[in-house]
Formats: C-alpha cells, structure tokens, sequence
C-alpha cells in the first residue's frame, strides 16, 4: 500500500509538472507566432513607412515614442509594474478584494498622472519642444504624442492584467491580428490625404484605444467574479515590490531611452531614423525570449512560492537552451547579410549595416543568458534586479555619451554591446548567488559549439557576398534555418522534438 502511494504522489507530481510545460510551450507559441507575425509585418510596414517619411520623419517618430516611454514609467507610480504578480497571486488564493483594490489602484492612479500631462502635451507644445526639449522639429507633434500617451498607458495596465490572469494567447490575438491591421489601413488611408507623420501618429493612437478597449472587455470576462471598484491601503508587499521596480524601471530609462535621446541630442533626427530601422530589425531577435517570458513569469513565481526550487531550475535551463537554439540561425543572417538587409529600406540606411551587426551581437549575448531577469524578479529578488539596472544603467548611458560623442553610430553600437554584457552577466550571477540556479549546462554547450562551427563555415563561405533582393533575401534566411536545424536534430535534437511532442499530446 506504501509503495502504491509513493507511486500515484510520484506520477501526480510528474503530471502536474508536464502540465506546466505544457502550459508554457502552448501560450508562449501563440505568443511567439503573434509575435513573428506583428514583427514580420511590421519589418515591411518599416520599408513603406521609410518611403513616405525617410529618416528624419521616423527619427522624429522615434523620438516621440522615446518621450512616451520615459514619462509612461511614472504614470501608475509603480502599481502597474506589480499587476503581473499580484493578479496571478491573488487569483490563486481566491483573494478577490486584494485583487480588486489593486486594480482600481493601479488604473485611478494612471488616470490622476496621466490627465494633467496630456494637458500639457495639448495646450503647451512649443514649451515643450522649445524651451523643454530644445528641438523645434517636433512641435507641431506634441499634441499627438500627448493623447498617445494617455491612452498607451491603459494599455499597458490592459496588458499587464491579461498576463497576470495567465490569458497572454487572448491578448495576442486582439494586439496582432486586430489591433495591427487597423493600424496599418489608417496609416495607409491617412497618408492618401498627404498627412504623413501626424497621419501614422494618429492612426497609432486609434490602434491602441482601439486595444484597450478590448483587453478591458476580455479582463471583465475573465475575472471570477464582477468587478467592484475599491480603494484600501496597500500591503507592504505590494509596496516593495512597486517601489523596487519603479525605482529600476526609473533607472532603466537611461538604458532604454538613453541611446535615443543622446543620438538626437549629439548628432540628428536622422541617425536616429536609422537606428530605429536598426532596432526593427533586431526586434526579429528575441522573439522566442519574449515568447517565452509572457507566460513563464507567472509561473516562475507560482513555483517558487511553492519552493519547487529543483523544478523551477529545470524549466530555467530548458528554457534557455531552446532560447537559443530557434534564436542563434536569424542572428547568423542578419551579420552575414547586414549591408543587403539596411539596404532594403533605401540607400539612405545602408549606413548602418555596421551598427545593426553591433547591436545583433548585444542581443546575442541578451538572448544567451535566458530569461534571467524574469527569474530574479518573480522569485522575489527584485531589490537585487534593481541595484543591478541602477549600476548598469549608470555605466551604460556614461558609455552611450563618450562613445557617441568618439566615434558616432558606430560608438553608440559598441556601447550597446557593452551594455547588455554588464547587465547579464550581473544578473546571472546573482540568480546564482540567491537561488543556486545557472543556465549553462552540458546539453547547452553541445548546442552552443555546434551553432559556432557552422556560423565560422558559412562566415568564411559567405563573407563578400551581397543581395539585392528581398526575395532572395528570405531564400538566403530560410536556408540557413534548415541547415542549422538538420544539423542540430541530426546530431543533438531528435530526444529534444520527441519531447516537446510529447508535451502537446499530453492532457491537461
């Protein structure tokens, strides 16, 4: 009888384990696949939008966006930061008043930030763009910009929630293959009456309200019970927890925006059109670590609070090993084929091939270390993640300056690298200071040496070689996938795919 019930508590908890799996490989390939698709069409969606508005109308854009971004950190004083965790918790413990209040927390707080700023954005432009920023290119935008970062705001809450009700696959659907749509035929319509940039910035600001809307109707459905707005104290928990990441996302606007902001500030609107075609193409990049992260994030902290220490540690590692094997073959495109690649947008960019190699490299090493960040904050090491963006933040953005200022574009991809180096190395070696888990293991390193010889052979075999056509260009992407991936199924993969399988077949 004993060993009977060994042998069911045995199987319940390798059940329940293959579940988690599970869960983790179908939302987060729901995600990925939404999210190729939103960078795909986007990439393209970048080629139109070069043609209408060249570098400087997208460095303006860029910059716009940049401004958002940095104020959009302050908007819900840290509560939106904490709705991943504090939702998934609360729902777990069928605690809905705590879940209540902090929702109504988070979205009053947005509202009573958020309103007085896009006031000023509306009624005070030339301040801001003249005597604030100092750059008067960007006046007659400011307005836009203002109402796009009231209504972006709600959506990040909207967003957020939908993660932490561990519903990433809905939100997906409405962000990619609703949202996006909308945006691109506005941005089509309106540029058919001659808008141009107010015209792309107005249809952005329809395609997010437009999300909103949505993600606010599917977190009602999926709420247990009807909502009933409630204001009370926050617990000290949640007060950590939001003062730890206010205070790092605070810091990480330098590494964030930094870049940005210094590039226009030294050098033009222009080059930070290029850079922003740079970035979109580096976007392709960490597709399946984001994919990833969007639902395994709740789960991280699910697990850990169930000190399932051991189980956490085996999904970290296998995360990072498939992390980097679907990642490694487009990042050996896009440095083998840089120049062909800039060149798509028009003759104007191809001055930045040698960035976009820079920075494909820093998302490498980004890429590489998994989803470390991830781990150290849902596993309640928050304080530490923000003493670790505060440092690295600080150095990066002083390199972002000197390198900048030296050596231009190619300066700022130099820092870029040095960066995302700092940052996860530091991180790494934290998660292994406070949790004992690392993500370099045996099965890893048969990966990581495989992928390194057939990058050196097609290095030396491809090295001079340049396309001029998009179409071949995708030939060119999709033969490299497939020589990678036999190679790898060949000689390491094939228990790997028999696995993942398995994880679909099972039943929940």
């Amino acid at each position: 009888m004993f060993s009977a019930t060994k042998f069911m508590l045995f199987l319940h908890t390798e059940l329940y384990k293959m579940s988690v799996v599970k869960k983790i490989i179908h939302q987060s390939a729901i995600y990925f696949l939404g999210s190729v698709i939103s960078v795909i069409v986007g990439f393209f969606f970048k080629i139109y939008l070069s043609k209408h508005l060249g570098s400087e109308g997208l460095g303006i854009y860029a910059f716009g966006m940049s401004i958002i971004g940095v104020l959009g950190v302050f908007l819900s004083f840290g509560y939106g930061n904490g709705l991943v965790r504090f939702v998934s918790k609360y729902l777990a413990i069928n605690n809905y008043s705590s879940l209540f209040a902090y929702l109504s927390r988070s979205f009053f707080i947005n509202l009573l930030i958020s309103l007085p700023i896009c006031g000023l954005f509306i009624f005070f432009p030339s301040f801001i763009s003249e005597f604030i920023l100092n750059k008067k290119s960007i006046t007659p935008y400011i307005p836009l910009f203002g109402i796009m970062l009231f209504v972006n705001g709600f959506l990040v809450l909207a967003d957020q929630t939908i993660r932490g009700l561990q519903e990433v696959k809905k939100s997906t659907i409405i962000n990619t293959f609703l949202r996006l749509p909308v945006k691109i035929g506005l941005t089509v319509l309106l540029f058919s009456y001659g808008l141009n940039l107010k015209g792309y910035i107005i249809a952005e600001t329809i395609g997010v309200l437009f999300a909103f809307v949505l993600l606010m109707w599917l977190v009602f459905r999926l709420l247990p019970i009807p909502f009933v707005f409630q204001l009370h104290s926050s617990t000290e928990e949640e007060n950590k927890f939001r003062f730890n990441l206010l205070t790092t996302n605070i810091w990480m606007v330098l590494q964030r925006y930094g870049d940005k902001f210094l590039l226009v500030f030294l050098l033009n609107e222009a080059m930070l059109g290029i850079y922003s075609v740079v970035l979109t193409i580096a976007a392709f990049t960490p597709l399946v670590l984001t994919s990833l992260n969007s639902i395994f994030r709740p789960i991280i902290s699910q697990l850990h609070s169930q000190n399932k220490k051991e189980e956490l540690k085996i999904h970290f590692q296998r995360s990072c090993r498939y992390i980097f094997t679907f990642s490694f073959p487009l990042i050996a495109f896009l440095i083998l084929f840089s120049e062909s690649v800039m060149a798509v947008f028009g003759s104007d960019f191809v001055a930045g091939a040698s960035l976009l190699v820079m920075v494909i490299i820093g998302e490498l090493i980004n890429l590489s270390m998994g989803p470390v960040g991830s781990m150290l904050q849902m596993c309640g090491q928050e304080k530490v993640l923000r003493n670790i963006s505060i440092l690295s933040s600080i150095i990066t953005f002083i390199l972002f300056y000197f390198f900048i200022k030296w050596y231009g574009i190619l300066g700022l991809g130099l820092a870029y690298i040095n960066g995302r180096l700092l940052i996860n190395i530091l991180s790494t070696y934290a998660l292994y200071k406070k949790e004992n888990i690392v993500f370099f293991h045996k099965d890893y390193l048969k990966t990581f040496m495989l992928f390194s010889v057939l990058f050196y052979f097609l290095f030396l075999t491809l090295n001079t070689t340049s396309i001029e056509s998009p179409y071949y260009l995708v030939i060119a992407l999709l033969s490299i996938y497939a020589l990678f991936f036999f190679c790898w199924f060949l000689l390491i993969g094939r228990k790997e795919v028999d696995l993942i399988f398995n994880y679909f077949r099972l039943k929940k």
